[in-house]
């Protein structure tokens, strides 16, 4: 029941996703771009552009545009771990859809990537487990992604569910 409730706020954010702007880097010159906000022309190789996710997808999978930011490059995927590791009190900045973002660009990704983006999701998961824990509001926890906001607000209710059960009446008041 809970989970189901999660899943379905977590398709949400999917939604969200498709729907929100990313930037891409055009690979090829591109002589009229028909987008659901009007039609672009003359655009150059080696241009930004920013567009809804599932438009970059299409101009990904032709060929035509690159993502603008590499979010499955080793380095960066090693620094992050380094920092959510070392930084047990803080969770380290995110782009807004991380783990929506990582499960489009991993489908093909390496072990050894892989490896790494798992113990950042563990790491990240305890940090958000003990915010809850201490019952602290989301609108105090920096960096959540939208999907770890939609995981906390849930997680929050449950701990708050648990706490009003466990609870004795006027103690501690």
């Amino acid at each position: 029941m809970v989970a189901d409730e999660l899943r379905r706020a977590l398709r949400s954010v999917e939604v969200e996703f498709e729907n929100s702007l990313e930037e891409v880097i055009l690979l090829k010159d591109i002589q009229k771009l028909n987008l659901p906000s009007g039609q672009l022309i003359n655009l150059k190789a080696g241009s930004s552009l920013r567009v809804y996710h599932w438009v970059a997808e299409k101009l990904f999978e032709k060929g035509l545009a690159s993502p603008a930011e590499d979010l499955l490059d080793m380095k960066t995927i090693l620094q992050l771990r380094w920092k959510e590791r070392n930084d047990p009190a803080e969770l380290q900045p995110l782009p807004r859809y991380f783990y929506s973002k990582v499960k489009k660009l991993a489908s093909s990704g390496e072990s050894e990537i892989m490896a790494q983006l798992r113990d950042i999701y563990s790491l990240r998961l305890a940090k958000i487990m003990g915010f809850a824990a201490k019952r602290i509001p989301a609108s105090m926890v920096r960096n959540l992604t939208a999907e770890e906001e939609a995981f906390y607000e849930q997680l929050l209710s449950l701990v708050n569910a648990w706490h009003e059960f466990v609870e004795v009446e006027g103690y501690g008041r």
